[in-house]
């Protein structure tokens, strides 16, 4: 009897002593979004009628509501499989404010009301960051989870071309006579940033399945740089001149900043046994 005893516990002790199997999980999911700038980014008020896209020394942005798509893969940590180590890739982009659009809706149109011809187009603002991190999820309940997660990465900062092109301006952009023709072309092309990036937030998954996200971004400062090209073109009389100018300029830092609102789905790829030390 003593026998059998003992060999009971003998067994009880090596099953408590014996490594443990925990499943390790991966997913991928996507989602999207609304991202609203926040701060100096967002700050459309202008001084002297200068914005960033003219010729302004503030650190304002004048960005409007944007939209933003991602990319996410989440590893389960085997030891705790609450903790997640997370890699997002983000597509991020921003409209000038309607506040600007405004002003150089009525101010230019009215600059260029006796042209035959004039377009412009307005910049856009788009991110690219790539992030690394950790997430922690606590179970409210069996089918949903409260989480939180700090990332930090790259960020690659590009802005589209600025573009204003007008035909037959009255003074004082051109000196109007008869049969005189006159076209003009400006381009502002701006150079890429990279810079570090930092994402704090949270949100709630549900059913494992669905992900509803909270987050602030802070994507880091860098210098406003872009080469602006002119073309100027006379047709007096069929006399044809054509006068080309190119300025390179280099400003004042943008601090991109925005809080981001996205709806998601991910699905598991792989869950596999692990063993661990269950100590």
């Amino acid at each position: 009897m003593n026998r059998t005893k003992l060999l009971l516990l003998s067994l009880l002790l090596l099953a408590a002593m014996a490594p443990a199997r925990v499943s390790a999980q991966i997913f991928v999911g996507l989602h999207g979004g609304i991202s609203l700038p926040y701060g100096d980014y967002a700050d459309s008020r202008m001084s002297d009628n200068e914005w960033m896209f003219t010729q302004g020394h503030q650190h304002k942005a004048g960005a409007g509501l944007g939209w933003t798509a991602g990319l996410e893969v989440s590893y389960a940590m085997p030891f705790h499989t609450n903790l997640e180590a997370l890699f997002v890739g983000e597509f991020m982009q921003s409209s000038p404010s309607s506040d600007v659009k405004s002003y150089y809706a009525i101010s230019y149109a009215h600059r260029f009301s006796q042209c035959s011809r004039y377009h412009m187009q307005l910049p856009r603002f788009r991110h690219i960051p790539l992030l690394l991190g950790v997430r922690y999820k606590y179970p409210l309940t069996k089918t949903i989870h409260l989480y939180a997660q700090a990332l930090g990465g790259l960020n690659m900062r590009f802005i589209t071309p600025w573009s204003l092109s007008y035909a037959d301006a009255s003074w004082p952009y051109a000196y109007r006579e008869d049969n005189m023709q006159y076209n003009n072309m400006k381009l502002s092309t701006y150079a890429p940033a990279y810079t570090p990036a930092l994402r704090l937030g949270g949100g709630f998954i549900v059913a494992n399945l669905v992900t509803i996200g909270f987050d602030f971004n802070l994507l880091g400062a860098a210098p406003l740089v872009w080469d602006e090209e002119e073309t100027v073109r006379y047709d007096v009389y069929g006399n044809v001149k054509e006068i080309n100018t190119t300025n390179h300029f280099d400003y004042y830092n943008i601090q991109p900043a925005m809080v981001t609102v996205s709806l998601g789905l991910r699905l598991k790829v792989h869950s596999g046994a692990r063993t661990v030390q269950d100590w």
